[in-house]
């Protein structure tokens, strides 16, 4: 069972993937926000971040697959996504490390372009872009999440986040700034 709030970032979560607008999430709509990074960030999708991106990508999109497709169709409606969600990244806390964290480290790792191992604003601006975060939420979103206060986002903060977004019902965790005000 998953609470209110859970069910509230998930839906949040689940426009974000839902590119085209179409009501469900598609193969394509992956594709489509690797390419709204690329874009954002001026990479080319056969670069070695690129690439990493891609195949970071890919495994998330296997896994929500085999976590949310119920009816087998390849498309993911709201409901599915909730409850596949769920089940493979809420109550099954290792689906994180092997579905999404690899798209999150990789997507963390392009959006790095000086290769300091942090994000600063500009950055982090970028790639919320990237998702559909409201320009006006990104300055406030950035400094919760700044947990040590140093003007940065790791790696390792950000891939926490992420995983607090995903996963945790803690209304106060950093995490849930991730795309914005919760």
């Amino acid at each position: 069972m998953t609470t209110d709030f859970q069910n509230t970032k998930l839906d949040k979560a689940f426009g974000h993937l839902d590119v085209d607008g179409n009501g469900v999430v598609e193969h394509a709509d992956v594709l489509a926000l690797g390419s709204r990074l690329f874009a954002g960030f001026g990479e080319a999708p056969t670069s070695a971040k690129g690439q990493d991106v891609l195949n970071g990508l890919e495994t998330f999109w296997q896994s929500l697959l085999s976590a949310t497709d119920l009816d087998g169709d390849r498309q993911i409606s709201p409901h599915e996504w909730r409850t596949g969600m769920a089940d493979a990244f809420i109550h099954d806390r290792a689906g994180f490390d092997a579905g999404l964290r690899p798209a999150a480290e990789a997507v963390m790792r392009l959006a790095d372009t000086d290769g300091d191992g942090t994000l600063g604003l500009d950055e982090f601006h970028t790639l919320q872009r990237a998702f559909g975060t409201p320009s006006e939420q990104v300055a406030e979103s950035f400094a919760r999440m700044d947990t040590d206060g140093d003007g940065a986002l790791s790696v390792d903060e950000l891939v926490a986040a992420t995983r607090q977004y995903y996963t945790g019902a803690d209304e106060n965790a950093h995490g849930n700034w991730f795309f914005g005000r919760p």
